[in-house]
């Protein structure tokens, strides 16, 4: 469910899931690859080829996580992934008249799509 009314050009607003079982903040996706560069005699990059495609997931949160490093995570939105996502940080902040915290970092990878 949308949060929030939109007025004007349709645009997402907001949080749609929360993920991880958390109160989700903030959920940040970026598509990326390996470069390799071919150069002439001169240095000039003259061909680049892009190979192992990831996806770094980066999710922000209230609330405790269970989750532990190395262990699959599922996400509830679709997003577009390079394939299966395992998890490699979870970390929790405390503090004084604060809600508990937690932020998880995982890698999507091309070349894993099964369990």
């Amino acid at each position: 469910m949308p949060c929030g009314t939109v007025v004007g050009q349709s645009l997402d607003f907001g949080v749609n899931e929360d993920e991880a079982s958390l109160v989700t903040q903030s959920v940040s996706v970026t598509q990326k690859a390996d470069k390799k560069e071919a150069r002439d005699k001169c240095g000039i990059v003259v061909a680049v080829a892009y190979y192992n495609d990831m996806t770094d997931i980066s999710i922000e949160g209230l609330g405790t996580s269970a989750l532990t490093v190395g262990s699959a995570l599922s996400l509830v939105h679709t997003y577009t992934l390079a394939g299966n996502v395992y998890i490699d940080e979870v970390s929790e902040e405390h503090a004084n008249e604060e809600f508990v915290k937690a932020s998880i970092k995982a890698t999507a990878y091309s070349g894993i799509t099964g369990p």
